[in-house]
């Protein structure tokens, strides 16, 4: 377990270092007991590319090999986070501002609103609660502490 973490470790330095100076940014790496290392990265005004994920994968790479870190068994995963899952990243969310979100807390009340400001260790939402043709606005600032996820908020009606 203890090698898995410093693997991590040592792949978010590297990207750190690597994205350093450009839009990208990284969102998460995890390393599996299975031999699987998936790295989430992501662009701070534009999405990340198909062709910008094929060249960290091959700089990742070229890294671990170097320093006698890949192995038979390892296999490397580079894509951005997906639609669905969590933010984790502060740049995440300042990509977000001004856009839906769903915000799950850990007492389990979930709130959609607009996420109107991003800050180290807490995020403010803009709620829209509509009683009986009733428009009220509620702003709620939370604490990371306080939230189990946050994801963007998707629409599908139509």
């Amino acid at each position: 377990m203890e090698k898995q973490l410093q693997l991590k470790q040592t792949i978010e330095q590297n990207l750190n270092e690597y994205f350093a100076n450009t839009d990208l940014f990284l969102v998460d790496v995890k390393v599996l007991s299975n031999g699987k290392i998936e790295v989430f990265a992501d662009g701070e005004t534009n999405n990340i590319t198909i062709d910008e994920c094929v060249h960290i994968s091959k700089h990742l790479n070229n890294f671990l090999e170097e320093n006698g870190l890949m192995h038979d068994n390892l296999s490397l995963d580079v894509s951005s986070p997906g639609m669905d899952e969590p933010l984790k990243a502060p740049k995440q969310f300042k990509k977000q501002l001004h856009k839906n979100v769903d915000v799950v807390l850990k007492n389990g009340l979930k709130i959609t609103g607009e996420l109107i400001a991003a800050a180290e260790n807490q995020i403010s939402i803009k709620e829209i609660i509509i009683i009986k043709k009733t428009e009220t606005i509620e702003e709620h600032t939370y604490s990371f502490d306080e939230i189990k996820s946050v994801k963007k908020h998707f629409n599908f009606k139509l």
